[in-house]
């Protein structure tokens, strides 16, 4: 991956975050249930403390660090679709998208500099953990956030 396409890549995984954190916190603020709300505000701060440590990555290479407005509502946007899904629904639709970008951190990740790669390997490993979370909420695991606790150090 050349220099530019990185950055590119870099700048899109950060706001992606930003969209995912403002999905999640939709969710929790509107889930029915207190556990799945807690569930969802566990993911915005899992999404949260991904971007906190990408902004660094950011700031070394010159990339702006400001959340993007569009981003946030398109986060929104697909907490509202979500949330119509329901808690398990919600969990399979995840569940469709979230190897696309399990390979594509990965890749990411392999192509940053050695200076980027902690934080470009809690970005992958945040996606693993996601993955992990709805293999297991559709399993019927009785503690499905227990990947994205461990990386979080809970």
């Amino acid at each position: 991956m050349d220099r530019e396409s990185y950055l590119s890549e870099l700048a899109e995984a950060y706001q992606g975050e930003v969209r995912g954190e403002a999905g999640f916190a939709y969710l929790a603020a509107r889930a029915e249930a207190a556990g799945e709300a807690q569930a969802w505000r566990t993911l915005a701060r899992l999404e949260a403390e991904t971007r906190a440590r990408l902004e660094p990555l950011l700031r070394r290479h010159g990339l702006d660090t400001a959340p993007d407005p569009a981003q946030q509502a398109y986060g929104r946007e697909c907490g509202e679709r979500r949330r119509r899904l329901g808690w398990a629904g919600a969990m399979r639709a995840m569940a469709e998208t979230l190897p696309d970008f399990v390979r594509r951190y990965a890749a990411l990740e392999a192509a940053g500099p050695p200076e980027d790669k902690p934080g470009l390997a809690f970005l992958s490993a945040h996606e693993v953990a996601l993955e992990e979370v709805c293999r297991a909420v559709l399993a019927g695991d009785a503690d499905p956030l227990a990947p994205v606790r461990r990386l979080l150090g809970d």
